[in-house]
Formats: C-alpha cells, structure tokens, sequence
C-alpha cells in the first residue's frame, strides 16, 4: 500500500511538472514600452522618415512601422507633412536621451507622432493620431494639428498611486501636483494598463482608483479629494458669474450702472 502511495505521488510529479516548469509569458508590449525608455545616441543629419524609422528600430530591437496611410490622409496637416519626395526628418545630435522623447522631438516638425500597438510603434499624423485617441481640443480651439494632452503609455501593476503618478509626469513632462487633501488615498495601490490615452484621461483612471479626481489648471493637473475637487469648481463657477454680471454691468444704458459709471470690482 505505501508503496502504490509513493508511485501515485511521484507520478503526479511528473505529469505537474512540466507545467510548472514553463517560465511566466512575456509581456509584449511592456516590452516594447520598456524599450522606449532605452537611451539613444545619434549623429546629427537628416533622413527621410523611413530611413529614420529604421535607425530607431535598430536601437530598440522593435519593429517601426510608417503608417503611409494615416500620413496621407485628409486634413492640413496631413498634407503639410507630406512633400512629393516624402517628409525629411532632422536629427539632432543625441546622446543619452530616451528613445520615446527622440521620436516625440524628431516627428513634431513633420506633424507626425507615434503610437504605442502591442508588439511595434507606428508612425502617423498627428491629425490620425487626434482622430483614433479622442485627444482633440475644445470645438472653439481645434485645429485638426494640437492635441489636447499629451499622448501616454504605461502599465502600472499593484503601484503606489503618488508613484505611478510621478512616473507618469516624469516620462511624458506633464506637470502634476497632488495636494494634501488627498490625504492617505495617494498611496492608494493602482492597476492599469494605458495604451495611447490622452494624459488628462490617463490621470482620471488612476486617481479613481484611490477614490480622488483630477482638477486641471490651465496646462497643470492638480489631483486631489472628491470634497476639494467640488469646492475649486464651485468657486470657478462663482468667479465666471461675477464676471458675466460685470460686463452685463457695463453695457446698461448710462445712469443705470453703465455709460462710464464706475463699476465695483466683483471680487471685493
């Protein structure tokens, strides 16, 4: 009988431990990302946007892909980019500087940019890439060539929220602060995975995460508590007032608080 045990047990050994011998599946495309972060050394001189492609390419160990299609596509900028003989990339001389910031610096002249797929980078137009993330500006500022944020890429696993944040504004040069009234939740764990996401959405996911929300200040993003978050918009909106109740002030008749009189300061 103890025997049969020990063969009973040694078989299921031997029938588990193939499996448990397989190394964990890479990950692809934090693979690809990873590379994006690799310093770059290049000599100074122009290419054309392949040849350029393939120099980073060679670089990375990732495949680039020139997406001629996106770069022909409708819009100005499209057109602007693509001369008869194809858009010239000039190339700074570099030395040190990540692969990602390299491509964000050397595509921008050309209106073009980059996007992040699962096992390559592709090149379009910025025009394409507005269009396929949703990054465009508000009706009354889009221009079809500026993109409302900054286009991000990262895989956070089980990371403090105060540091996935950091890791965020330090590679794609957002300008994020988190206030005190954040409190603990800062250091709230976060999971994610953002594939070509506009920054100020890119924020919002993950400050939800740890029950906050992302409050914009012109170019700069403030992340901070539900109650704070109310509490500036209520004020905006308490400033905005004022000042539509001034200028409609200012155009009453003479002698009924318009015409030249003077008008007191909202504010006060």
């Amino acid at each position: 009988m103890l025997t049969r045990l020990i063969l009973s047990a040694a078989f299921a050994a031997l029938v588990a431990s193939p499996a448990a011998a397989q190394p964990p599946r890479k990950d692809a495309t934090a693979d690809v990302l990873s590379k994006l972060r690799l310093p770059c050394d290049l000599k100074a001189g122009e290419a054309s946007l392949e040849q350029f492609a393939e120099e980073i390419s060679k670089v990375t160990g990732v495949p680039i892909l020139v997406n001629e299609n996106a770069l022909n596509g409708n819009g100005a900028a499209a057109q602007i980019a693509l001369r008869a003989d194809g858009p010239t990339v000039k190339i700074p001389k570099v030395k040190g500087l990540p692969v990602s910031v390299v491509l964000r610096h050397c595509l921008a002249p050309v209106q073009a940019t980059y996007l992040v797929r699962k096992t390559y980078i592709e090149i379009v137009s910025v025009s394409g890439a507005i269009r396929e993330t949703r990054n465009e500006l508000p009706d009354d500022q889009a221009d079809g060539v500026n993109m409302r944020a900054p286009l991000v890429s990262a895989i956070f696993k089980e990371k403090p929220l105060n540091e996935a944040i950091a890791d965020l504004a330090d590679e794609f040069e957002v300008t994020v602060v988190v206030s005190p009234q954040a409190g603990d939740n800062k250091t709230g764990f976060v999971n994610a995975r953002l594939l070509n996401v506009p920054a100020d959405d890119a924020l919002e996911l993950l400050a939800a995460q740890a029950d906050l929300r992302v409050v914009r200040q012109g170019k700069a993003y403030l992340i901070t508590s539900p109650d704070h978050a109310n509490q500036i918009f209520e004020e905006k909106i308490t400033r905005q007032m004022k000042q539509i109740e001034l200028e409609r002030m200012r155009t009453l008749p003479f002698g009924l608080g318009g015409g030249g009189g003077q008008i007191p300061n909202p504010d006060k």
